[in-house]
């Protein structure tokens, strides 16, 4: 089985078996093909990217473009069968379930009959014994004609075979390019001369049909036909495009076993191993910064994090996750949160903020202030939480000093209790 990303009806990846599924993103469309694998017997067998293309006219001139339409194939042909007769059969076989037969008033009275022709040559088969019966009795009739050599005998013989099964040999559906990897540069054409080909894994096919044949013999609606699994036809539960901030804690604490190909060396055994790695928490500031995980990096793209994660405003008890079973509770309540907006190029930021005077929450964005509500700070843009603890000492009530003229009241907090605690603060990064 080989798993493929497709997109512009053309392999955009073809994934290695070894590939971790985050490399498989949301919107992908993913197609899984059954292909050959290396047989008991040592056959070895060449699976090839294979495209659909319609040869257009172009108005302007005389020359034709190719279009791509359709899913791509993966086809398996034996190395030792791969001729140009033995990839049309398998093409064929292939597609065989989307190829339907033409109207006789579309075709001009030619349907489509498959295994009709054989090869290159143009010999017929599928004959009946009526017809088997006339093509002897023209044998002997010829035979008997005096004066008539063996080419004579052979060209009449055609034309008599011909003219008895009443209609020629269909030609083929489409034929075959060698093209680059997008579909759309043609290298060279295959020859139908009995030849083995000089293909790889690596090559990339189109199969060529020109429009005409594509009306009459390709089925659009039965391409794009499948089954559904019967999984899929009970109803589906609405998955919940939310995370709380507490499994990500969670997730955060626990132990990890390093990749195959991130070892650790061990200095006692004196090689690399795949160890486990876990962070522990023995105790937590007053204020408390979480970095959410926000972008996604591997060997390919970047990309950005839109999940929302749904964290308390108030009373996040993170107790549980300190090591230190003596510890004094540690339950905290929110007091700021950073908002980032956009990719991981580009992006503005803006935040809100909790007033410690007079406890409403305000939305800051560059020069502009506004009220907000306690409803519209959880999105799925926020990127880093400040929390402060609930201490007997640290989140009394300050004291207030009234200064005439305040636009906030005239209230202040006295120069004794400004910055407590402004000393202890620490972060924690859950990337």
């Amino acid at each position: 089985m080989v798993v493929t990303d497709v997109y512009n009806h053309r392999f955009h990846k073809i994934f290695q078996m070894d590939e971790g599924l985050n490399h498989i993103m949301p919107r992908d469309d993913i197609f899984v093909y059954e292909t050959c694998s290396t047989s008991s017997d040592s056959s070895d067998c060449v699976t090839l990217p294979v495209n659909f293309r319609e040869r257009k006219s172009r108005t302007s001139s005389t020359s034709s473009g190719a279009v791509l339409y359709g899913q791509p194939l993966l086809i398996s042909v034996p190395r030792h069968k791969l001729t140009f007769e033995s990839l049309y059969e398998a093409v064929c076989e292939r597609i065989s379930r989307y190829i339907k037969q033409p109207l006789p008033d579309e075709s001009g009275g030619l349907p489509l009959e498959p295994g009709a022709c054989n090869g290159s040559r143009g010999s017929c088969e599928g004959d009946d014994e009526e017809e088997m019966e006339h093509q002897e009795e023209g044998k002997e009739h010829l035979s008997e004609t005096e004066g008539s050599g063996e080419d004579e005998l052979g060209s009449e013989h055609s034309e008599t075979t011909q003219k008895i099964k009443g209609q020629p040999c269909p030609k083929r559906l489409f034929t075959f390019s060698l093209v680059n990897s997008y579909g759309t540069a043609d290298i060279n054409s295959l020859a139908a001369d009995g030849k083995l080909l000089k293909l790889n894994s690596r090559s990339t096919l189109a199969i060529d049909w020109d429009s005409e044949t594509r009306s009459l013999y390709y089925d659009e609606q039965e391409s794009e036909a499948y089954e559904k699994h019967v999984s899929m036809l009970q109803p589906q539960k609405k998955k919940k495009m939310a995370v709380a901030l507490r499994d990500c804690i969670e997730l955060f604490t626990t132990m990890e076993t390093l990749g195959e190909h991130d070892p650790w060396y061990c200095p006692n055994c004196k090689k690399h191993q795949q160890a486990t790695k876990k962070f522990d928490l023995w105790s937590l500031p007053k204020i408390l910064v979480v970095h959410l995980k926000r972008f996604s990096y591997n060997r390919y793209w970047r990309d950005k994090l839109d999940t929302v994660v749904e964290f308390p405003v108030r009373g996040l008890n993170m107790s549980e996750f300190v090591c230190d079973l003596s510890a004094r509770p540690y339950v905290y309540d929110l007091i700021a949160v950073s908002n980032h907006y956009g990719a991981m190029g580009v992006g503005h930021y803006t935040a809100y903020a909790k007033n410690k005077l007079n406890g409403k929450w305000y939305y800051f964005d560059d020069s502009n202030v506004s009220l907000a509500s306690e409803e519209q700070i959880v999105t799925k843009a926020a990127y880093v939480l400040f929390y402060q603890r609930r201490d007997d000492e640290f989140c009394k009530t300050p004291s207030l000093i009234s200064f005439p003229g305040s636009s906030d009241g005239g209230m202040r907090p006295s120069s004794s209790q400004q910055g407590v605690g402004d000393d202890e603060a620490c972060s924690m990064d859950t990337n």
